[in-house]
């Protein structure tokens, strides 16, 4: 019965794995779908959880604290009201809700008055200047990646194919993203059907100076990860964030915690330039 099956098997059409695709044209395509998840989640409003762990040497949990938040972006960036509703892991009452929901008010009536003389054609001028800095830095992570593709894998249910990534040797960077970004090595999984990014893992492979070193040192091992997920089967956005930091503030002060961003109930809503504030809680326009 045994070699009779063996006999079937044999006989049966061998499916045959796909070869993988040319890397220079995946790239290109996934190229075209990179862009700010600022940009995108400014689509939606969504709660945001941030738990920190403060770690030991030896790994183990000291000491954990999370705080929530409802994100409700405006049309500009000074609009938007980051609404805390968790602190330090209570609740925060309808009194202390409605104090910040004024608070915010203030700053926005504040803001518009300030930004009142400011011409639309200079308002654009800046818009395109950010742009720019963006393209300039996505080129660079193109440029200066030495990127392979590894082999076809399933994500959460998605599709997709994995890639590694390390800095071509002698590479010199041109922006001040790139020269961070230079010591930073990892893998990403991008959905093969619409060259969305799923999930990346990245490490400091060489430690990093910010302030030439007086700010802060990061050391080597410190890491990231993040997700993505389709949100209601039309948008890519953040599901989670996870960084693990292991440096030095001020020359002094040693980091070693674990921070951990959780994005949820993403829902979608138009807003008009200006915001209303005040519902407990804030509920976005369907």
């Amino acid at each position: 019965m045994f070699r009779l099956c063996l006999l079937i098997l044999a006989m049966l059409p061998q499916e045959q794995s796909a070869p993988l695709p040319d890397l220079k044209s995946f790239l290109q395509e996934f190229r075209k779908t990179l862009r700010s998840d600022s940009a995108l989640l400014s689509q939606y409003t969504y709660t945001q959880k941030e738990t920190q762990y403060n770690l030991h040497g030896n790994g183990k949990t000291e000491k954990t604290e999370f705080n929530v938040y409802q994100i409700l972006h405006g049309v500009e960036e000074w609009q938007t009201y980051r609404r805390q509703i968790v602190k330090k892991g209570i609740p925060l009452t309808e009194k202390e809700l409605l104090k910040q929901d004024r608070e915010q008010k203030e700053h926005v009536d504040k803001e518009t008055r300030k930004h009142s003389g400011v011409s639309e054609e200079k308002r654009k001028k800046e818009q395109a200047k950010g742009d720019r800095k963006e393209e300039e830095t996505l080129d660079e992570v193109f440029n200066m990646y030495d990127v392979r593709l590894v082999r076809r894998e399933i994500l959460e249910g998605v599709p997709a194919l994995l890639l590694t990534f390390k800095t071509k040797p002698n590479y010199k960077p041109r922006t001040d993203d790139g020269k961070i970004l230079k010591k930073i090595a990892g893998r990403a999984w991008v959905a093969e059907a619409d060259h969305e990014l799923v999930k990346i893992e990245a490490e400091v492979v060489e430690p990093l100076s910010i302030g030439a070193g007086l700010l802060a040192r990061v050391q080597r091992g410190t890491a990231l990860t993040f997700e993505r997920r389709r949100i209601n089967n039309e948008i890519w956005l953040p599901v989670k964030a996870e960084v693990l930091v292991k440096g030095r503030l001020m020359l002094f002060k040693g980091i070693n915690l674990r921070n951990v961003t959780e994005f949820s109930e993403h829902r979608k809503y138009t807003v008009d330039t200006i915001l209303n504030f005040g519902d407990v809680p804030l509920k976005p326009k369907p």
